[in-house]
């Protein structure tokens, strides 16, 4: 016999010796004789949590929170608080319905906070995924998810054991973008379309490598980053609900025998093509040294031509001074002689005059001359 008491908030599960229980809320306080008494263990659920409830019938309850509910062993088999399923806007769930012995899909899209009912379940997908330590080796069934992304995507892939027409096996690196464009088609036609995309993007590569030689195909390597390169896979990605928006070539890989030896041939090929470059910038140089010397030659000789003209030029110019100054000198001597033959002249015949006039008076003062 004891006394127990029950805080206000509190539950507990009473039972007697007779094996019947009864549930006593807080508060209260309690005379136990031949009772024993367990407290109930309180299970929350906040805004963001629903509470499963699976009761001892098999019937499952879900309550969305806030709530709480303490767990009566009597009634329950399992409480538990449940977070919600948050979505972003490219995310959506799949859920599935059984009503009525009907089974309904529907497909909830983001932005939303998403608790389903005691009746629902959600579409798990299991897809191709990519190895941890070698992000271009796809492993099947590593890709567990319930959240189906609607944004575009990509992973990294190389195609094995790809032989060309003259036995060559590479090994060609890919990214490959794609995009879900139809769900509910997605959903029917496969169960794993990154297994579908990689069985396509095998096919067509080695239907491409298959009709060229190594040669011709390190030469075409431009055309595997081109969709109409890849038939078979833009028409399976149609065909699943998914549209391929992109496919970029990484490279190849060669075996290590091959590889090397194409090495040697690039290194020679190369060298080749520096010398080549080295020679014809040599020749360059020596023709536009040679050319700028022509130049050179030219314009001294252009400049000689240019001095013996303008000294030509100068002494034709001192020639013809001279001879003017020589014109100008004798046309003065013509003149001063000339003035001076006038004078001489003019002086006789004054001369004369005056001796005729003399005469003349001679001759009126009856001189006999």
């Amino acid at each position: 016999m004891k006394h127990k008491t029950i805080k206000e908030g509190d539950q507990c599960l009473v039972t007697n010796h007779l094996g019947e229980s009864r549930v006593v809320a807080g508060p209260c306080r309690l005379f136990l004789y031949r009772e024993q008494l367990v407290m109930l263990r309180r299970v929350t659920a906040s805004q963001l949590q629903y509470l499963q409830i699976r009761h001892k019938d098999g019937e499952v309850e879900h309550r969305p929170g806030p709530c709480e509910l303490f767990k009566n062993p009597l009634e329950h088999d399992t409480v538990s608080a449940v977070d919600m399923i948050s979505l972003d806007a490219n995310q959506m769930l799949v859920v599935y319905n059984q009503q009525g012995g009907k089974i309904q899909r529907r497909i909830v899209q983001g932005p939303i906070l998403f608790a389903p009912t005691a009746h629902e379940w959600l579409h798990e997908f299991k897809w191709h995924g990519c190895d941890p330590h070698n992000k271009a080796r796809m492993i099947p069934g590593a890709d567990i998810f319930q959240k189906l992304r609607i944004i575009p995507q990509h992973f990294y892939y190389n195609v094995n054991e790809v032989r060309t027409k003259d036995d060559v096996t590479l090994r060609v690196k890919l990214m490959i973008f794609y995009e879900l464009q139809q769900v509910e088609t997605m959903l029917v036609q496969t169960h794993d379309p990154i297994a579908d995309f990689l069985n396509a993007v095998c096919s067509d590569v080695i239907a491409f490598a298959a009709t060229l030689s190594y040669d011709s195909l390190l030469q075409q390597t431009s055309d595997l980053s081109e969709l109409s390169t890849y038939s078979q896979l833009v028409r399976r990605s149609k065909r699943i609900g998914y549209e391929i928006t992109k496919v970029v070539y990484r490279g190849y890989h060669a075996s290590d025998a091959l590889q090397s030896m194409h090495d040697k041939a690039i290194q020679t090929r190369t060298e080749l093509r520096l010398s080549t470059d080295l020679y014809e910038m040599r020749q360059k140089g020596e023709q536009m040294k040679l050319s700028k010397e022509v130049a050179r030659v030219e314009k001294q000789h252009e400049k000689e031509e240019a001095e013996a003209q303008h000294k030509h030029n100068l002494e034709r110019a001192n020639a013809s001074a001279k001879r003017q100054c020589v014109d100008i000198a004798h046309r003065s001597q013509l003149e001063k002689e000339a003035l001076w033959s006038q004078a001489r002249l003019e002086a006789a015949k004054e001369l004369k005059e005056g001796e005729l006039l003399y005469l003349h008076g001679l001759r009126k003062l009856g001189v006999d001359l």
